[in-house]
This record gives structure tokens, C-alpha cells and sequence, in this order.
């Protein structure tokens, strides 16, 4: 059984929101290496920027970011947990469009979204300031080659933690306040305690 699609008459077409996605993300050379799934990835995040704008999520510097957990990459991608850290790193380690800050305390990471628009004087001073970078973390990046696509537990390895949601436990079902803690049952007397 198929699905009969209706035709778009008119100014139905105009009736949906839309994801942009940069045509320059597959026309630039320097960007032809990521995978179609990060430049989509990449698109969220930058549609995730206008409104990170709207709040005023500044950093001390005038930097805008966005917080956009695994949790949501999960969700809009309808991937698994490793395939959404493969293309989280793959954003910023593979070619740098993205910045990760960590928090810590359970709240979730910052991201900067960087331009991909790229200007070759710009280019030159950002590769100085990363060549030294990637120096100091080739042993560890080095020892996290693996491909992501088909883990098993006993290939698995151990990435950024990121705190889930923690749901709560409804106090408010366990009906604490009909405790009777003044009663003592264990003692054999008649008298009762008030």
C-alpha cells in the first residue's frame, strides 16, 4: 500500500519553516571533505545561532554561541549517541567549523559556530594559533581513529560525558505527608504516644 501525496496549489508552499543550508558548504573546495551529514548538523547549528542572537548569548569576548546538546542532535537526527559525537568531531576537529567549551557541573556544553566564510588573511592567522594546538593533542587525537559506524561493547570508546536529563522521582505521588512516625509498633505496651 502506498501513500497518495497531494499536489501544493498556490501558496501552500510558503505554509512550512525551513533548515538553510549554505550552497557555499558544497560548492568551497576547502569544504568538499565533510560528510553531508555534518554540514547538515552544521546548518542546525547556525539556525540555532539566530536565536542564541535574540537571547543575547554573548560570551565575555562578544561571541555568540549556542548550546545544542547530544540529547537534541539525537533527537533532530534520529541517529545513535556515537554518530552524533562522530559528527560533532568531525565539526570541530576534522575542519574546525565549531568550538565545544565545557562547562562542567552538569550543564551542558557551549558551542561557537564559527564562519565558514573563510578570508586567506584570517586563514593564515587561525592555522598559527591551531598548529600549536594540534601539536600538543595528536597523541590523543591519534588514539581515537576508530570508525564510530558499527560499535560493539567491546570496541566501544569512552567519549565526552555530557549529564542527561534526570527525571524526577514525583515526591509529590508518595503521599509523604500521611507518614505516621509518632506510632511505635515494635514495643508491647498499651500506652500510646501523642
Amino acid at each position: 500500500m502506498s501513500i497518495q501525496f497531494e499536489y501544493f496549489y498556490g501558496s501552500q508552499a510558503e505554509q512550512f519553516s525551513f533548515y538553510r543550508i549554505p550552497k557555499v558548504l558544497f560548492t568551497d573546495e576547502t569544504l568538499a571533505g565533510i560528510s553531508v551529514e555534518a554540514k547538515v548538523l552544521y546548518s542546525f547549528m547556525l539556525d540555532r545561532m539566530s536565536l542564541s542572537v535574540k537571547n543575547c548569548w554573548f560570551d565575555e569576548e562578544n561571541r555568540v554561541y549556542i548550546i545544542y546538546t547530544i540529547d537534541d542532535i539525537l533527537s533532530d537526527f534520529g541517529c545513535a549517541r556515537q554518530k552524533a559525537l562522530k559528527l560533532l568531531d568531525e565539526l570541530e576537529n576534522g575542519i574546525g567549523l565549531i568550538e565545544r567549551k565545557r562547562q562542567g557541573l552538569g550543564r551542558p556544553n557551549i558551542i561557537y559556530v564559527k564562519n565558514f566564510i573563510h578570508n586567506p588573511k584570517e586563514k593564515r592567522y587561525e592555522n598559527q594559533n591551531t598548529e600549536s594546538m594540534n601539536i600538543e593533542n595528536q597523541e590523543v587525537l591519534n588514539s581515537n581513529l576508530q570508525k564510530y559506524e558499527n560499535q560493539t561493547s567491546a570496541n566501544m570508546k569512552i567519549e565526552i560525558q555530557e549529564v542527561p536529563k534526570s527525571y524526577s522521582n514525583n515526591t509529590n505521588n508518595n503521599y509523604t505527608d500521611f507518614n505516621d512516625t509518632e506510632k511505635n509498633n515494635t514495643e508491647s505496651s498499651d500506652t500510646e504516644i501523642i
